[in-house]
């Protein structure tokens, strides 16, 4: 058997243009060095200079002239393989198939994802994919060529690449104590299941284990991140995880979650040794074998520019909306970073200065408000401010909150889910503190979210504080 080896867009044993992508693809924004990777073939039948909206000339049809190379339309397809099994290995695979003896048939294509397909060296029964990332679950398949074309494709089965591991020991240590752990896709406090409804790219998610885990570097290890893309390719996402606590840990993007996306955090740290509390060894429980799947919705992130007074909306990648804003006047300045929509949304709110600690002789105001999107615990919300229209786009004047025009607001209420990103530039303020609120953790700088990971952090030790903070620790906010 000869593996395929997808590194570099190289196949090993492969005919040249082996590597072959379904033409539905669109362009992918996310990259990773250690996915597969090929190089897509166009199809030669489409005429790239044909103009799809032109019409068609009145002048006759010539006769069609068949081309002996080309099957004809109501040609049978080669016919499906059965896929036995799909047996893991180092950073590698083997499918096990049973061949067909049939004209149909000419060779065999393999896929790690259902989106990039390799040429099988041989009819052998047995086809190999190279250049795998370890601990990473793959979905494989396998379908049959031939002179009419391709199979349904057979599969998927599930895989999941491993070398050999010293934490994975095959005789466990005793005595020996079983660690369980809880995940939550949307882990930064969004008000929803992950499980039940797609979320928006700023979503953090986390796992928290049943005990304080003496070895973080084997629970990372044995964690690994895939984004399946609309385009239907698969791949790693580049980020780090971070311990928040002895027991509790997020992932975060380098960037923020590529929209319409599937997302698969393979857990192989079932087995796992993650060191001794007392006289007993801690182990992975075996449910923490397991394969735990969220969705992205479309990408929203907005952008408050206080300088222009303005916050514009982009939708996945595309320009949507822009309006204008007043923001918090000094001393009460809104602040910079990132901050992340909940559930926490209220129709109809009154904003009181009392809330605020106001001398009522000094400054004293009841303003009812439509629409109001909360983005702290602190107090800043996104809300209309019929009070302040003379000022929007223009100057600054509130307690913290963005103030907007009524049809902008309820924009922004409808339209927005949990998870959505509001960036916040040019303020004036402060960054929003790591506690916060949902967007909190997406402010600590990349280089020390870096010490918060085992594998990440050169020194060796991880920084676990959680920045745990309160809204009496600091200035509130109001409208």
């Amino acid at each position: 058997m000869v593996a395929v080896a997808l590194a570099a867009g190289v196949l090993a044993a492969a005919s040249p243009g082996a590597a072959v992508a379904d033409e539905s693809a669109d362009t992918d924004s996310v990259e990773s060095t250690s996915s597969p990777s090929a190089s897509p073939t166009n199809d030669p039948t489409v005429d790239p200079s044909a103009d799809p909206g032109s019409e068609s000339s009145v002048e006759p049809t010539p006769e069609a002239v068949t081309d002996p190379s080309v099957a004809p339309p109501d040609a049978a397809l080669p016919l499906r393989p059965v896929l036995i099994a799909v047996t893991p290995a180092d950073a590698s695979a083997i499918a096990t198939y049973l061949p067909i003896d049939d004209p149909s048939v000419t060779g065999y294509q393999i896929s790690p994802d259902g989106y990039l397909w390799f040429d099988c060296p041989d009819l052998s029964g047995t086809c190999g994919l190279s250049s795998l990332t370890n601990n990473r679950e793959y979905l494989v398949s396998l379908r049959s060529t031939g002179p009419t074309g391709q199979s349904a494709p057979a599969g998927p089965i599930a895989t999941i690449p491993a070398t050999s591991d010293w934490a994975k020991p095959k005789v466990l240590p005793k005595p020996r104590k079983r660690v369980t752990a809880t995940f939550e896709a949307a882990g930064n406090g969004l008000g929803v299941s992950g499980n039940r409804v797609a979320l928006g790219v700023g979503t953090l998610p986390r796992l928290r284990f049943s005990t304080n885990i003496p070895n973080k570097a084997a629970v990372e290890r044995h964690l690994q991140v895939a984004a399946t893309l609309p385009s239907g390719r698969t791949v790693n996402v580049p980020g780090s995880w971070g311990w928040i606590s002895d027991q509790t840990v997020v992932f975060r993007p380098k960037n923020y979650w590529p929209g319409n996306s599937t997302i698969r955090i393979t857990s192989t740290v079932n087995d796992t040794v993650l060191g001794k509390s007392g006289k007993k060894y801690l182990v992975g429980s075996k449910a923490l074998r397991k394969t735990y799947v969220f969705r992205t919705d479309r990408s929203l992130i907005a952008t408050v520019d206080g300088a222009k007074k303005t916050m514009t909306v982009h939708v996945d990648g595309k320009k949507r909306k822009k309006f204008k804003v007043s923001l918090g006047k000094w001393g009460w300045e809104t602040r910079n970073g990132a901050k992340v929509i909940s559930t926490d949304k209220e129709d109809y709110k009154v904003y009181r200065s009392e809330s605020l600690g106001l001398d009522p002789e000094v400054e004293f105001y009841e303003l009812p408000s439509k629409w109001n999107t909360r983005l702290t615990p602190s107090g800043e919300f996104l809300h209309t401010a019929s009070w302040a229209y003379g000022r929007l786009g223009r100057y600054n004047g509130s307690h913290g909150c963005t103030n907007m025009f009524e049809q902008d607001a309820k924009w922004i209420f409808d339209n927005t889910i949990p998870g959505d990103v509001v960036n916040y530039i040019k303020t004036g303020g402060d960054v929003v503190e790591p506690w916060n609120g949902p967007g909190g953790l997406w402010n600590i700088p990349w280089n020390r979210w870096l010490k918060k990971s085992a594998l990440s952090n050169a020194s060796g030790t991880v920084d676990t504080t959680s920045d745990d903070g309160s809204v009496d620790d600091v200035r509130p906010d109001g409208a």
